[in-house]
């Protein structure tokens, strides 16, 4: 299937407000392409399920290999300097991309849908894959924290509890 790359204003604020979600079989290929250091972990919550679905996506720009920000927004690492998608021509380009459409003609629900093929043991297994080596993700997270804290509890003179 070819997707035509739109380049009208709406569609180019839909990629400076947030980066659109892949399915764990895209990031498979943005991976094999060596762009693992340009994703970042985001998650979406599953009402329905009342759990949390961890989600690898390209990364807000400045959020590489780290995770998203509870309030997820701002540009996609992916826009270039005419702010069009550097993944489009290379067929790299997420699902979600893929299919969102400006003038409000996005399938209804097509976020939730991408968001549900990763509620799974192969979705769960790249992410881990991804995180383990080098730490990313929520590993960066936890190896960062110890060393904060340690600084942080001898500025104040008090020992740090574990």
């Amino acid at each position: 299937m070819t997707f035509t790359a739109c380049a009208c204003d709406e569609c180019q604020a839909m990629c400076q407000r947030r980066p659109c979600w892949p399915t764990p079989a895209d990031v498979q290929r943005l991976i094999t392409a060596g762009y693992a250091d340009r994703l970042m972990l985001d998650w979406w919550f599953d009402r329905e399920q009342n759990k949390t679905i961890y989600i690898l996506t390209p990364a807000i720009a400045g959020r590489e290999s780290g995770e998203a920000p509870a309030n997820p927004s701002g540009p996609c690492t992916f826009l270039d300097e005419n702010n069009l998608c550097r993944l489009h021509d290379l067929d790299l380009k997420p699902t979600e991309g893929q299919l969102a459409l400006c003038h409000n003609r996005t399938p209804d629900g097509l976020h939730e849908q991408i968001g549900q093929t990763w509620n799974g043991d192969e979705g769960r297994t790249l992410i881990d894959r991804w995180e383990a080596h080098p730490p990313r993700g929520r590993r960066l997270t936890l190896i960062a924290q110890p060393a904060r804290r340690r600084s942080s509890a001898r500025v104040s003179g008090k020992q740090s509890r574990k």
